[in-house]
């Protein structure tokens, strides 16, 4: 009896012994993945940290380019924002010299080519041998010509293609005029240039 209880004790130490070995053998497997697993995620870590340095350097690059990209695009705006302002006043001061010079002429038939070539514009004279009073018929509205009527320019102002010029005007005219000035042929030649399309009457403390 004494030999089997001996025998069952060594089985069961046997058995305790071969669980302890399974045991430690688990957990031995489990280091082993965690290890792996912990290995894995700092590769994948560094990974991430390699990416987004990677892309925060991008973007800082980006940002540069960004920051230079505007710099350039402030410089062309200036740059045709003073050309536009070059062609503005040139065209300004075409338009101005073709009133000067008109406001000088001495004759109805002179003034005639300073309007332009339109619809609804023409002419009068008070006789066929063209004697005055004359003057413009603008929009089915008459404008009396009265030489050495115009003074100086007092206002100006610019829309879109057309320029309006308003002048003083002679002590015994009752209105200032406004001259309203497009890029057209004229009534005697083709020439395209600023030329008078309409002259407007306005008070004379008006612009």
């Amino acid at each position: 009896m004494k030999r089997n209880y001996k025998t069952y004790a060594f089985l069961i130490l046997l058995m305790i012994a071969v669980l302890a070995i399974m045991d430690g053998l688990n957990n031995s497997n489990k280091a082993e993945v965690l290890r792996k697993e912990k290995d894995q995620l700092a590769e994948e870590a560094a990974s991430f940290k390699k990416e987004y340095e990677m892309k925060a350097s991008m973007l800082d690059e980006e940002r540069k380019e960004n920051k230079d990209l505007e710099v350039t695009l402030s410089e062309l705006e200036k740059e045709i924002e003073s050309l536009r302002s070059a062609v503005e006043y040139k065209e300004f001061a075409d338009a101005v010299r073709e009133v000067e010079t008109y406001k000088a002429v001495q004759t109805f038939e002179e003034a005639n080519g300073f309007i332009a070539l339109k619809d609804g514009a023409g002419s009068y004279t008070i006789d066929r041998e063209g004697n005055c009073p004359c003057g413009f018929g603008f929009n089915n509205k008459g404008f009396e010509w009265v030489p050495n009527s115009v003074l100086d320019l007092k206002a100006f102002r610019i829309e879109n293609d057309k320029i309006f010029l308003t002048y003083h005007t002679a002590e015994d005219i009752k209105q200032d005029y406004q001259f309203v000035m497009v890029k057209a042929p004229g009534r005697f030649d083709r020439e395209e240039k600023w030329r008078i399309n309409e002259i407007k009457l306005v008070e004379k403390g008006d612009q």
